[in-house]
């Protein structure tokens, strides 16, 4: 299995059985966040608080709604929420487990940088922006993902790898669904991949959004 030599390597990705799935979840989310908490320090972006990771079957009850497929986030709960059953098809496709998590765990940084809160008001105060801020919020996430993989120490899966992995994220994806072109979503990827620091991520303040322009 690719997971274990990539990311479980002496991580007892050996194992096989139900527990299997929610064992190597929870390395993946304890990695991840080691890194972000990484990055939010060395830039002085102030204090990352971790999230919180849920593993279910089925349909799990949040304060953001109900939640049946995939990884989906609760930013009232802090809570990265994972559909065992989801995890287990991720078995057999190391970058979509890994790009799934990435992304939905870039949802929580968002909100640990205020993004979600200012997006969140200025739809309330001006609905007409809404789906340009949520195209632009997007764009973010996959710029985030690029950034985490940029600092991560781990070798697999690579960078287009992950790229692939969003390209094919419509079909078996999450809770939300996506508003931006797929080509835009790689571009930030990339960005956010070379830019390696929160910066590179700013796209509210980016000229029309372009991953090419300062």
């Amino acid at each position: 299995m690719a997971l274990a030599v990539g990311w479980l390597a002496g991580c007892g990705g050996g194992r096989s059985g139900p527990a299997a799935p929610k064992h190597d979840v929870e390395i993946l989310f304890r990695r991840m966040q080691a890194v972000w908490n990484h990055v939010f320090t060395s830039e002085g972006a102030g204090e990352y608080r971790m999230a919180r990771l849920a593993l279910y079957q089925g349909q799990k009850e949040t304060r953001c709604g109900r939640f049946s497929a995939g990884p989906g986030y609760c930013p009232e709960e802090r809570l990265v929420a994972v559909e065992q059953g989801w995890a287990e098809a991720g078995k057999k496709d190391e970058a979509m487990l890994v790009y799934g998590l990435a992304r939905t765990l870039a949802r929580h940084v968002q909100h640990e940088l205020g993004i979600e809160e200012r997006v969140a008001k200025a739809i309330r105060d001006d609905g007409r922006l809404k789906e340009d801020l949520l195209r632009k919020r997007e764009w973010q996430t996959e710029c985030l993902v690029g950034l985490w993989r940029r600092h991560s120490d781990e070798k697999s899966p690579e960078l287009e790898s992950l790229k692939q992995a969003a390209l094919r994220w419509t079909a078996v994806g999450g809770q939300e669904p996506l508003l931006a072109a797929g080509e835009d979503r790689t571009a930030w990827m990339q960005r956010g991949f070379e830019g390696g620091e929160l910066a590179a991520c700013n796209v509210f303040a980016t000229a029309k959004g372009e991953p090419g322009r300062p």
